[in-house]
């Protein structure tokens, strides 16, 4: 899920993105991050800005909560995922980031209190890392680039992103909670994500909740935009969730930019 993308004889990668995963790819990513003067990350990853999503994310909403708006046959299907964990209040335990959820636990009690994707989420995570997916690339990225002496920009603010989210449908979250094959989701993720099949990959989470308008084409212009100049400078690598890739590709070709996997890894 690497792209070079070349203009002029300026090079740069285009990376897309598992924001849980059970691999790491340290080694790849410190090669290519070796080699380009700006990382550029889709928004702020520090401490500071996870616990203001979390904060913002805790507050609830004016309607209905995702938990409420289950039905039995789901939240237990859900307890039967999550295995260890049930929907009783039996955790006191405060989840402080929904991107390092404890794999332990899960405050159901809690949830009814969070925005729906907020509690989506907690729900999600929860069950990736229960089940081995808790390396994150982005992060990976920026320590190495912090070691590197590399500057890192964000093409985004906290803020536009949490508008963002606010923004997805109530609806698809429930319909997926609902009809989702948790372990076949799983595995076609992963196999498509090494695969590098990236059309297979967006066929297999298009009923994801947040892969709407509201997170993809709406935002795909944004990213673009703000990436751009970096790329003209080059050499950068730009990292974005791997959902928007397909469309940030398409405008770099309007660009006149020569995109394609690199020839070899070294």
């Amino acid at each position: 899920m690497i792209w070079e993308v070349e203009r002029g004889g300026n090079r740069s990668y285009l990376v897309g993105t598992a924001h849980f995963f059970p691999y790491h790819f340290r080694r790849s990513l410190r090669r290519y991050i070796s080699r380009v003067e700006a990382v550029l990350c889709e928004g702020p990853l520090d401490e500071e800005s996870a616990r203001s999503v979390v904060e913002y994310g805790s507050k609830g909403g004016a309607g209905v909560s995702l938990l409420d708006a289950l039905d039995p046959a789901t939240i237990n299907r859900i307890s039967g995922e999550l295995s260890h964990s049930s929907p009783t209040p039996t955790s006191q335990r405060i989840v402080r980031s929904f991107m390092g959820a404890d794999p332990d636990a899960l405050d159901w009690d809690r949830l009814k209190g969070m925005k729906p994707w907020m509690a989506f989420f907690q729900v999600w995570s929860h069950y990736l890392r229960k089940n081995g997916w808790t390396c994150n690339m982005e992060l990976d990225a920026l320590r190495i680039a912090g070691r590197l002496g590399k500057p890192v920009h964000f093409l985004e603010t906290i803020e536009e992103q949490l508008e963002a989210l606010d923004s997805v449908p109530f609806g698809r979250f429930v319909h997926f909670l609902r009809h989702v094959d948790w372990r076949r989701s799983r595995r076609e993720h992963l196999e498509c994500y090494l695969q590098g099949d990236l059309e297979g990959l967006m066929g297999r989470v298009s009923g994801f909740p947040t892969v709407c308008d509201a997170i993809i084409s709406k935002r795909d212009p944004v990213l673009w935009e703000r990436m751009k100049g970096f790329l003209e400078r080059g050499p950068a690598i730009a990292f974005v969730g791997a959902s928007h890739c397909p469309g940030i590709k398409e405008m770099l070709g309007e660009a006149g930019y020569r995109v394609e996997h690199p020839v070899s890894p070294g």
